[in-house]
C-alpha cells in the first residue's frame, strides 16, 4: 500500500512540474511577442505577429522563428532569447 501511495504522489508531482514548465514557456513566448511589437511600435512601425515558435537550445536559452507582418509586408525573424536572469534578453534578426 505504501508503494502505491508513493507512486501516486511521485506521478502527481511530475505532472505538476511538467505543466509548470509548459506554462512558463508559453508566458515567455507571449512576453517575447509583446516586447518585439512594442519595440517596432516605438520605431514608428506596426508589427502583427502571426506565429512564434521557441525551442530550448541549452540552459535557459531559446531559439526560434517569428512570422508576421511589418507595415503590411510579410516578414520572418530569427529570434534568440536568454532567460537566465530575473528578466529575459531577446535579440532578433530579419531574414532577407
Amino acid at each position: 500500500m505504501k508503494k502505491f501511495l508513493v507512486s501516486i504522489v511521485l506521478t502527481c508531482s511530475a505532472m505538476i512540474m511538467l505543466s509548470g514548465c509548459i506554462v512558463s514557456e508559453d508566458k515567455l513566448t507571449d512576453k517575447v511577442k509583446e516586447a518585439m511589437v512594442e519595440y517596432e511600435q516605438e520605431q514608428g512601425k506596426r508589427l502583427v505577429v502571426t506565429d512564434l515558435k521557441l525551442e530550448k537550445s541549452e540552459g535557459n536559452n531559446y531559439k526560434g522563428v517569428l512570422t508576421g507582418r511589418l507595415d503590411g509586408v510579410d516578414v520572418t525573424y530569427d529570434v534568440t532569447v536568454d532567460d537566465s536572469g530575473s528578466d529575459f534578453d531577446v535579440d532578433w534578426e530579419l531574414r532577407q
